[in-house]
């Protein structure tokens, strides 16, 4: 079996895997997802996914007292989870001979996770502290949650994963025990291998260890339809921690199911203006002046094809100019500056095709980083089981170099062009000093001090 050879298996009790070999590797990659995340958790309890996450991580009960990680190490690899929109994945990279013993881990908290209330006093604290450090203490810590909650109006897709303090602050046992049994039954994982192993071998291992855990109804996720924002809204952050005025952009992206030829083409805009050295608003007429960093990307955590549900497009970019001017109106030309900027090359995109040699070395070079994310046997099972948990298209993480570097025209880059100048938009200000988060229009939510869980 090749490397881009895969199979697919349902067990009796629903639980989906995917087998990934390599055969030229001496390593393994293993990712488990499970079909919640912040946006599909329980109305009302915001922050449990992620901090289920940091319960489940801890590992199952067979895993005391040493937990999860420890073991995991002692075998020479190493393991992490993290929640997403859409999901929650527990991934980790080992050599090929710790197989078993990573499907063993990952069955035993499947059956039964270490949740105790020691343990979640333990976890609900390191949260706090993880909001305190990432943060409430970090300059533009808003940023990119500011976005969502900005643009959109469904509390689903306003969430940040870190959850509202009194959700947090609530959240008990009993509430744990229905949250797993609603959400981590067989029936919504994925289990995702990829690296150096036999498939005849990964297979019997599999129906070993996961076969005789009994399958359970899963609770349906709540519906995230966006409707498209009907006027531009615009915010004011006031940031204690930072030292420099900035701005935040963001627009809707193209549907990632019934318009994916548009939003691999918004994928290529975004490198084409703020991505490598010669982005256009980096250098060139086109750049704004006064800017001391800047950076535009695609999805709330820079990569795209990561949730089923209303994606973005966002902008950042840090002041760094002369002292002139003072309050907010030295905020205010700092983001008229840059929306001005980007207003002007989605306009001259829109009007005329991007120079064909700067549209090749564009899309080589963001499709030359997506194959080298795909050599490391851990990042390919995540992205892989990412893209079949939401798609249930794996192989469209190994299509999606070529189809970004080779697929995408300059006729449609003008299209994506076209379509975000005539978007309504978000745009944020963070204004340097104290305070809370500031000016919010009417209908718009602020939280300061909160961000998107990692």
């Amino acid at each position: 079996m090749t490397r881009n050879q895969m199979r697919r298996m349902v067990l009796d009790n629903g639980l989906r895997v995917l087998l990934a070999p390599n055969p030229t590797g001496a390593s393994i990659g293993m990712a488990v997802h499970y079909g919640v995340g912040f946006r599909t958790e329980p109305k009302g309890h915001t922050g449990l996914a992620h901090l289920f996450e940091h319960l489940m991580i801890q590992g199952g009960s067979r895993s005391a007292p040493d937990g999860y990680l420890p073991q995991v190490q002692r075998a020479g690899g190493l393991g992490d989870a993290k929640t997403r929109q859409d999901v929650t994945v527990y991934y980790a990279a080992a050599p090929a001979s710790a197989l078993e013993m990573l499907l063993d881990l990952e069955a035993d908290r499947m059956r039964s996770p270490l949740i105790s209330s020691q343990n979640l006093r333990t976890q609900t604290a390191v949260i706090d502290e993880e909001i305190r450090l990432m943060v409430r203490n970090r300059p533009y810590g808003a940023f990119p949650w500011v976005i969502p909650r900005a643009l959109h109006s469904r509390p689903e897709n306003t969430r940040d994963g870190y959850g509202e303090t009194v959700d947090l602050a609530a959240i008990d046992i009993p509430l744990c025990e229905r949250f797993f049994v609603d959400h981590y039954g067989p029936g919504n994982a994925l289990v995702t291998l990829t690296g150096a192993f036999e498939p005849a071998e990964a297979e019997r291992l599999v129906r070993r260890h996961f076969d005789p855990l009994p399958g359970r109804p899963v609770a349906p996720a709540p519906d995230g339809a966006e409707p498209e924002p009907d006027e531009d809204r615009h915010l004011s952050v006031t940031d204690p921690h930072a030292g420099l005025p900035a701005v935040a952009i963001g627009y809707r992206m193209p549907d990632p199911v019934t318009e994916r030829a548009d939003y691999l083409a918004h994928v290529v805009l975004a490198a084409l203006l703020g991505q490598g050295r010669h982005a256009l608003l980096r250098r060139g007429p086109a750049a704004p002046t006064g800017v001391a960093s800047l950076s535009v990307g695609c999805g709330l955590f820079g990569l795209p094809l990561d949730t089923t549900g209303p994606d973005l497009l966002t902008l950042f970019a840090v002041y760094g100019g002369g002292e002139s001017g003072s309050g907010g109106a030295r905020e205010g030309a700092v983001a008229g500056g840059v929306t001005d900027a980007l207003d002007a090359a989605l306009t001259a995109l829109a009007q005329n095709e991007v120079e064909p040699g700067l549209l090749r070395a564009t899309a080589a070079r963001w499709a030359a980083g997506a194959l080298r994310e795909l050599g490391d046997p851990s990042t390919r099972a995540q992205l892989l089981g990412q893209r079949e948990m939401l798609f249930g298209e794996a192989e469209l993480t190994e299509r999606l170099p070529e189809l970004i570097r080779t697929g995408v025209t300059g006729d449609q880059v003008s299209r994506a062009a076209a379509r975000l100048r005539a978007s309504h938009r978000a745009v944020v200000r963070f204004v340097p000093g104290t305070g809370a988060a500031a000016t919010t229009p009417a209908g718009a939510a602020t939280a300061p001090g909160k961000a998107v869980a990692a």
